[in-house]
């Protein structure tokens, strides 16, 4: 229950019981990936004498394997000791590790600080995208995941600014200290929080039905293609075109970034409203269509106004999968097994994260290809994955109909 009278775990959502829960968490949300942002800038100076970009290098995989060994086991705990629990732990040790990085005790402790980073925002992320889906319902689940992933775009478009701001002024690792303190404030997102799980709440039966279902996999496949091209061409192959064959300014390609974010921010209500109106199976396959044709004309046409609408096209329709994908891996799942899907499914999209930045440009070289032709791998990784997905979602639809006749 929320403040006594609100029933999270309603099957319908309206303003009046969502909000109460969106909007808190949400900011929670805004605040943790802020001040994880604001490092971006910072770890260049923190590992220029310790090893530059394998230094780099090995702080962002301990984050990145932090996550993707953290997101399941924190959906268990969402589902099995409650919402509210689990977040409190989950922002605990993600200020922890925050307060770790802001003393400067070398590379050992750089990497132990975003270890633990790691693990409290997988806990707490996974956590949050469990509370907005069982608030919201399985009608409005598009809404709650949009609500996540706005306040995540929000926050890594200021967070790398903010950082700069931060580090010019008082140092590389006063990012850390900030990002500490807002930890400790989203613990106020807790209050709204029901003390239990989906599993645990009063007179909750469990239904029987397993929660790895045909959904799930065609759901974390198409999340996977979202993030890979996302990540591995948008974060990759973008700066490397602009800054390398196009002789772009850093200014330049960060005002093309920015606008892409901004775009994808702005067109979340839409990718919403589609979601739960027009269905999360179309939505997926609409907006992988249009990121294709921005990967695609990315890699025919090198100009600089076709790489502005292409990063605008890729960025917004990959946002756009992202909830999507996250609805369809929720069909059909008992709700007490929500906080476990969504680690899965989280699961699959930090894996695509990990592995994008890595693929693309080893493929491109070991094919001998120049890098620009990292679009069309992105393309293809996109395409396979989406219509693989669109698959198994189709035979297990086909399939649960002939059994229904």
């Amino acid at each position: 229950m929320i403040s006594g009278k609100l029933d999270v775990w309603a099957h319908t959502m309206d303003r009046k019981s969502f909000l109460p829960v969106a909007v808190p968490v949400a900011a929670a949300t805004f605040a943790t990936m802020l001040g994880i942002g604001m490092l971006v800038p910072a770890l260049p100076h923190l590992t220029a004498d310790a090893g530059g970009a394998f230094a780099a290098g090995a702080l962002v995989s301990s984050f990145g394997v932090a996550r993707l060994l953290t997101n399941l086991p924190a959906g268990i705990m969402a589902d099995r000791m409650g919402i509210a629990p689990t977040a409190i732990v989950g922002l605990m040790i993600l200020a922890a590790g925050a307060a770790a990085g802001g003393v400067d005790l070398g590379l050992p402790m750089l990497v132990l600080s975003l270890f633990l980073q790691g693990v409290g925002s997988a806990i707490f992320s996974t956590t949050a995208m469990t509370a907005l889906v069982l608030a919201a319902g399985p009608e409005r689940r598009g809404a709650a995941m949009a609500w996540f992933q706005g306040a995540l775009l929000l926050a890594m478009g200021i967070g790398p600014v903010l950082g700069g701001f931060l580090v010019d002024r008082f140092g590389a690792t006063s990012p850390f200290v900030v990002e500490a303190v807002l930890a400790f404030l989203a613990l106020g997102a807790a209050v709204v929080l029901p003390q239990g799980g989906a599993a645990t709440r009063p007179g909750a039966r469990p239904s029987g039905r397993s929660y790895l279902t045909a959904s799930l996999v065609a759901g974390a496949a198409m999340g996977f293609a979202a993030f890979f091209a996302r990540v591995g061409a948008g974060w990759n192959v973008v700066p490397a075109v602009a800054t390398g064959d196009l002789a772009l300014t850093s200014s330049h390609l960060g005002w093309i970034v920015g606008v892409a974010t901004l775009a994808n921010f702005l067109t979340q209500p839409i990718a919403a409203r589609l979601i739960d109106g027009w269905g999360a199976e179309r939505t997926t396959v609409a907006a992988a269509a249009i990121a294709l044709a921005g990967l695609a004309l990315m890699t025919v046409v090198e100009t600089v106004p076709v790489l502005w609408a292409g990063t605008v096209l890729l960025m917004t329709a990959t946002g756009a999968m992202i909830p999507a994908a996250g609805a369809v891996a929720l069909k059909g799942a008992p709700r007490e097994a929500t906080g476990r899907v969504m680690g899965l499914f989280r699961t699959a999209t930090d894996l695509a994260m990990t592995l994008g930045p890595i693929a693309i440009p080893a493929a491109t070289a070991g094919l001998g290809l120049p890098i620009v032709d990292g679009f069309a791998v992105a393309a293809a990784v996109l395409a396979v994955c989406v219509l693989a997905g669109a698959a198994v979602r189709a035979r297990a639809v086909a399939l649960a109909e002939a059994a229904a006749g």
